[in-house]
């Protein structure tokens, strides 16, 4: 049994993303925990909101086209934070809601023949900056988790998941929380 302040009871959690595999891994982990989870939104208020949207690309910026980098880009960036603006906007994000983005350690460090993915996922970072300081005063706290691409790794991912979206991270915000076990994209 987790610790009370790890716990999601009574709070939905709407999930972007939830059709992919590590989509559905923090989905069961987030219900082990309580959590009432959405893969749309409906009328009721959210809780937290994770956005799992990976469409990567393998291609090099010289032989990159711009469709591809619109295609990547709408996938990874536009469409999650319309979303986000539209429930803010809605007034459908609680009071004390928390929103998780799920970067990449590419946006922090780069990727040979990962230019179009790593510059969406860094692009998230800087929303993930704006979007904490101005929600701030409505106590909706935005952070987001950059894991290393190795599906071994996804238990720690949604368990991270659970940690932003609990009580336990209350006082976190305007984050990224690094999982890469100290090994660098380069190296992996």
């Amino acid at each position: 049994m987790s610790h009370p302040a790890f716990s999601l009871q009574g709070k939905t959690i709407l999930l972007n993303g939830m059709d992919s595999a590590l989509g559905q891994i923090i989905a069961e982990t987030c219900s082990q925990h309580g959590g009432h989870l959405l893969a749309t939104p409906q009328e009721e208020q959210i809780h937290g909101l994770i956005h799992c949207i990976d469409q990567q690309l393998a291609s090099n910026v010289a032989d990159l086209s711009e469709p591809a980098l619109m295609q990547v880009m709408q996938s990874n960036v536009i469409q999650p934070v319309m979303l986000t603006q539209q429930l803010l906007q809605n007034g459908r994000l609680a009071p004390q809601a928390s929103i998780v983005f799920l970067l990449s350690t590419a946006a922090h460090m780069g990727a040979a023949g990962q230019g179009a993915y790593a510059a969406s996922k860094a692009a998230l970072n800087g929303i993930i900056q704006c979007l904490a300081l101005e929600q701030a005063a409505q106590g909706i706290r935005v952070n987001g988790i950059s894991p290393r691409p190795d599906a071994a790794l996804w238990p720690d991912v949604a368990n991270s998941v659970v940690f932003l979206l609990s009580d336990a991270s209350r006082w976190i915000t305007g984050t990224r929380l690094m999982i890469n076990g100290s090994v660098t994209e380069a190296a992996a």
